[in-house]
């Protein structure tokens, strides 16, 4: 599983959708190499070098689909655990 979070909330953002885009094109090459995810939690950096997210990755699938179930058989969306 590969989660990812990112803060749009400061002046690297002015271009929201093109720094956007660079962080995640930054992110696909840093994994683009690897066979298997690790499970880690690592930050993302905007373009002043700005801690503004994460990504995490996890081998948890079973757990997380279970989670994600009951989320929606609440009547809710399983992203709701993401708010800060």
């Amino acid at each position: 599983m590969l989660k990812i979070k990112i803060n749009t909330d400061n002046q690297a953002f002015d271009q929201e959708g093109q720094e956007v885009a660079r962080i995640l094109r930054d992110l696909a090459n840093q994994v683009a190499h690897l066979d298997k995810l690790q499970e880690c939690q690592l930050p993302l950096r905007d373009f002043n070098g700005n801690t503004v997210g994460y990504y995490q990755t996890s081998t948890d699938q079973l757990t997380q689909q279970k989670r994600n179930d009951q989320a929606r058989a609440r009547g809710g969306s399983p992203y709701q655990e993401w708010r800060a």
